[in-house]
């Protein structure tokens, strides 16, 4: 929903416009946002589906801004608050299944880096219908097995098991890393992002896991094999939890429109210029280039100004 009040995005431009305007029609109000009427129209109704506009007798009326911002940040709040439950869940989750390892179970450790590997592979080969994956740092695979992974996920997909698989917010950090995505989502994957997550996992089906719980700590150690069970089943609920909070990625956007102020900011903010040297040089104020570089933040799924950077070039903004 933050869209809403970004002016660089279609609903953000036409959000603004009718604020601006008051009551009207698409013809007036797309003249106003410099959008085609079809276009205008289609974001209308996106932005009545999200409660920011009204159709009334006099014609499209916006909804007052302080409310819209208010949901805006319930809806965020909301995010927050159901990724610290999910959080909390995988804790519980993890402690329960380390209680059945060493007992006849459905959980078995992981002895090494290569059985992880191993497993790893397995899983895919083995899986008819579906592969979800939570994909984070650190990476311990060699430039061989990155694309080994390539190759065989392509020939899974070509098979038609379907990859649904939540990246953490790193990726694009990583100028490899964020081409091997956009090399798997233009082949079927379908993608998403998260600031954070807790732990690596990969489901096969709903047969069998495979969880790193600790990646960053204590590497492989604890890692357990899952199998059919109850407990997977927590499991994959836990997926669709954090996938529903997760930002959808494409793997371009070639029909973006930056305005050429929104590009420069981005240039400097990329080449390591604060903002007040950059609201000096655009001569602006630094209050609009905060508000700017926020929402092109958001916009671009980054937390930092190198994230972002590449994001930018990686979508050929810049």
């Amino acid at each position: 929903m933050y869209d809403v009040l970004d002016p660089g995005h279609d609903q953000g431009r036409v959000y603004r416009a009718l604020t601006g305007i008051g009551p009207s029609d698409v013809d007036r109000l797309a003249a106003a946002a410099g959008l085609s009427i079809s276009d205008t129209l289609r974001v209308l109704v996106e932005l009545a589906d999200l409660g920011a506009v009204t159709r009334t007798g006099e014609g499209w009326v916006a909804r007052p801004p302080v409310r819209v911002m208010s949901e805006v940040l319930r809806a965020e709040e909301a995010r927050r608050a159901a990724l610290w439950r999910a959080g909390a869940e995988l804790d519980e989750l993890y402690r329960i299944a380390r209680q059945d390892v060493g007992r006849p179970s459905d959980v078995e450790p992981v002895a090494d880096l290569t059985e992880l590997f191993t497993l790893t592979e397995r899983v895919q080969e083995r899986a008819r219908v579906r592969i979800r994956w939570l994909d984070r740092p650190p990476y311990r695979s060699t430039p061989e097995r990155f694309a080994a992974q390539e190759s065989l996920q392509a020939r899974r997909m070509a098979d038609g098991v379907a990859y649904r698989t939540l990246y953490q917010q790193a990726v694009y950090g990583d100028a490899d890393l964020f081409a091997s995505m956009t090399r798997m989502i233009e082949a079927g994957e379908d993608a998403r992002v998260l600031a954070d997550l807790p732990v690596k996992l990969i489901i096969g089906d709903d047969h069998i896991a495979l969880l790193i719980p600790e990646p960053a700590r204590s590497g492989v150690a604890g890692s357990l094999v899952v199998h059919a069970s109850g407990l997977l089943n927590a499991f994959c609920g836990l997926f669709e939890t954090l996938w529903t909070l997760g930002v959808p990625v494409t793997a371009a956007e070639p029909s973006v429109r930056l305005s050429e102020r929104d590009r420069t900011i981005i240039t400097l903010m990329a080449a390591g210029l604060t903002d007040e040297a950059i609201a000096r040089r655009l001569q602006l104020s630094r209050r609009t280039v905060v508000r700017r570089i926020t929402a092109l933040l958001d916009r671009l799924g980054a937390t930092t100004r190198f994230q972002a950077g590449v994001q930018a070039a990686n979508r050929g903004w810049l």
